[in-house]
């Protein structure tokens, strides 16, 4: 009698931790990375200014736009290009199409093409780590303060 007492309460603190756990919201990052990774850039494929080659795909979990966007990889400081990206798996091998987009047309849960762009002569802020590498900086509306979000891992395709 006492072993079966004993395993209803293990049973039932079994069960109260289990629902205790299915209660706990996950919470969501501000930016969630889906892919990054570098390749070669064509010349019939490249822009003005110039691709560097490094490719990010976040999804954008804020309630307000990004303002600004900068790439702190191993070759300095980088402004960014930003395009909608859309999920395409074909053999189930995935890939991202892109269309162009006002910056301010960013809405929370978009999936968003990052692509560092070289040529600029833009000033690392002082409030930057010299360190810092494989890092997006970015502010968003209303925010003057530099918000970042580490790249790792970075694949070569």
């Amino acid at each position: 009698m006492k072993m079966i007492s004993r395993l209803s309460v293990l049973f039932v603190m079994l069960l109260m931790a289990t629902s205790a756990i299915a209660g706990i919201k996950k919470k969501k990052t501000p930016v969630k990375l889906l892919s990054a990774y570098t390749r070669s850039i064509p010349d019939a494929e490249q822009s003005n200014p110039p691709m560097q080659g490094t490719f990010i795909v976040i999804v954008w979990n804020y309630d307000t736009y990004p303002e600004t966007m900068f790439w702190r990889g191993q070759n300095g400081w980088l402004t960014c290009n930003i395009e909608k990206a859309h999920r395409v798996v074909k053999k189930k091998v995935t890939t991202y199409t892109t269309e162009e987009m006002m910056i301010d047309q960013v809405r929370k849960g978009d999936t968003l093409m990052i692509t560092p762009l070289t040529g600029g002569r833009y000033p690392i802020p002082a409030e930057i780590s010299q360190k810092a590498k494989n890092t997006l900086f970015y502010k968003t509306g209303g925010n003057n303060k530099w918000l970042s979000f580490s790249v790792s891992p970075i694949s070569k395709k």
